[in-house]
């Protein structure tokens, strides 16, 4: 984070929360390669062993987050419907934000995507580290806002 504020402070006007692909890949890919997520789990957050649990307590801890975040902010979050032009279904909420001169996030689409994310092991053979998992890129299907 300290390396993002310093790269960024001038244009920084909000505070960031989260992390989205687009950041990870572009700025933090470190955090798309296995052995820097265990890194990450382990040296920056203290937790020692990375396991489905712990990733799966992430995941529904960051979609509190938005759910949260939308409800606390009265920002609409819809899943987008098939054959709907995103654009022209949000039309009345930009709008609405033009009228009152606001600016920020005033729509939240939820669909299912597929793309690459972490699979845990537990390894076939005992290691020095009691702690050790096989951490391995798999294609799954994820909510993304």
């Amino acid at each position: 984070m300290e390396r993002f504020t310093q790269l960024f402070a001038d244009l920084l006007a909000f505070v960031y929360h989260c992390f989205d692909r687009i950041v990870i890949h572009g700025y933090l890919s470190g955090l798309s390669r296995p052995e820097q997520v265990v890194y990450f789990f382990r040296q920056v957050l203290g937790i020692p062993v990375v396991n489905k649990e712990i990733l799966s307590q992430r995941t529904r801890d960051y979609q509190a987050w938005v759910e949260a975040y939308a409800g606390n902010h009265r920002i609409p979050m819809e899943w987008a419907e098939k054959g709907v032009r995103k654009e022209d279904y949000v039309l009345p909420a930009l709008r609405r934000m033009d009228k009152t001169n606001s600016y920020g996030v005033y729509f939240i689409f939820k669909s299912m995507e597929q793309g690459r994310t972490f699979r845990i092991t537990i390894p076939k053979y005992p290691t020095e580290d009691p702690n050790y998992r096989i951490l391995a890129h798999q294609r799954s299907r994820f909510t993304h806002y």
